[in-house]
C-alpha cells in the first residue's frame, strides 16, 4: 500500500494526482467500516461517498499528528454516527427480537439448491447476513467500539483517539459489545461452539420465504472482494477452541472476505468533486 500520509502532505498541497491516488487507497478500508456499521452495500457505498467528500475537502485540517489513517477513521465515525438510520439499520430490534428471529428461522437443512456450489453461496449469504445483522443489535457507539476494537484489532489508544474518548471509555463500550454479542451467540451459533444448533444451512428456507435471502441477488456473496474468501474449516476450529465467546465471534468476523469498494463509489466520488479529481 501507498504510504498515505505521504500522499495526504501532497493531497493538500494541490496534488491532484496524489489525491486521486489517495482516495483510490482510502475507497476500501473506509468502504469496509461503513459495510460493517449499516449492513448493507447500497447504503455503505452512499456513505463512503459523503465521507471521501468530507475527507478531501478538509485535507487542510490533517496536521499529521497522528497517522492519517487515524484521522480519516476520526472523520468517517463523525459522519457515521450522525448519519441517518437506513431501512436496514432500522429494521433490527435490538439483541432480544435479533435471538428469537434467528430461534424462529431454524429448520432443516436446506436441499433444494441445484448444486454445492449455490448451496455452499447461499450458506455463505446467511453467515454474512447473520454476523452483519448482530452488529445492528448494538446501539452505534457501542457498536462502532466493538468493529475498531474487536473486529479491526485497534489498541484501546487509538479506538479512544478515534472515537474521541477517554481509553477508560473506550474499553467500557467494548465490554458492553462482548455482553451482548455473548447474550445472542451463547448456545446458538454453531461457528463459535461445535455443539450450538444453529448452522447457516438451517436458516436458509426461512430466510427465502421471509424474503431475507434472494436466490438471484445475493449481496454478499457476489460482493467484489480482494484476497479474502469464504469461511474455511480452519477459521471454524479456530474460534471453536476460544474459550471466551466474545473472542470467538471476533475469529468468525475476521474471516469475513476482503469486500472492496465498489466502482460505483470512486465513479460517484469524481462526480461529486470534479474539480478536484
Amino acid at each position: 500500500m501507498a504510504d498515505l500520509d505521504v500522499l495526504a502532505h501532497k493531497a493538500a498541497g494541490g496534488d491532484k494526482r496524489a489525491l486521486g491516488e489517495l482516495c483510490r487507497e482510502l475507497q476500501h478500508p473506509i468502504y469496509r467500516l461503513a459495510l460493517r456499521m449499516v449492513s448493507d452495500p447500497h447504503d455503505a457505498e452512499d456513505a463512503t461517498q459523503e465521507i471521501l467528500v468530507r475527507l478531501i475537502t478538509n485535507l487542510g485540517s490533517f496536521e499529521g499528528r497522528s497517522q492519517f489513517m487515524t484521522w480519516a477513521y476520526t472523520v468517517a465515525t463523525r459522519q457515521l454516527l450522525r448519519t441517518r438510520k437506513r431501512l436496514v439499520e432500522s429494521s433490527v430490534r435490538g439483541p432480544a427480537a435479533f435471538a428469537a428471529a434467528v430461534d424462529a428461522g431454524m429448520g432443516p437443512f436446506y436441499e433444494d439448491a441445484v448444486s454445492e456450489a449455490e448451496y455452499q453461496e447461499l450458506c455463505a449469504e446467511v453467515r454474512i447476513s447473520c454476523t452483519y445483522g448482530m452488529l445492528l443489535c448494538l446501539s452505534r457507539p457501542v457498536r462502532v467500539a466493538y468493529i475498531l476494537g474487536d473486529l479491526m484489532g485497534m489498541s484501546d489508544r487509538d479506538g479512544a483517539e478515534i472515537l474521541e474518548v477517554t481509553p477508560a471509555a473506550f474499553r467500557q463500550r467494548l465490554s458492553r459489545a462482548r455482553r451482548t454479542m455473548r447474550r445472542i451467540i451463547a448456545n446458538r451459533c454453531g461457528l463459535v461452539r461445535e455443539e450450538n444448533p444453529c448452522r447457516c444451512g438451517r436458516q436458509i428456507t426461512s430466510g427465502l420465504e421471509r424474503g431475507i435471502l434472494d436466490r438471484s441477488t445475493l449481496k454478499f456473496a457476489a460482493h467484489p472482494r480482494g484476497d479474502g474468501g469464504p469461511i474455511r474449516a480452519d477459521t471454524i476450529e479456530r474460534a471453536a477452541e476460544q474459550l471466551d465467546l466474545a473472542a470467538a465471534m471476533a475469529e468468525v468476523y475476521r474471516s469475513d472476505p476482503a469486500f472492496i469498494a465498489p466502482r460505483a463509489v470512486y465513479e460517484g466520488l469524481r462526480r461529486a468533486a470534479p474539480d478536484l479529481l
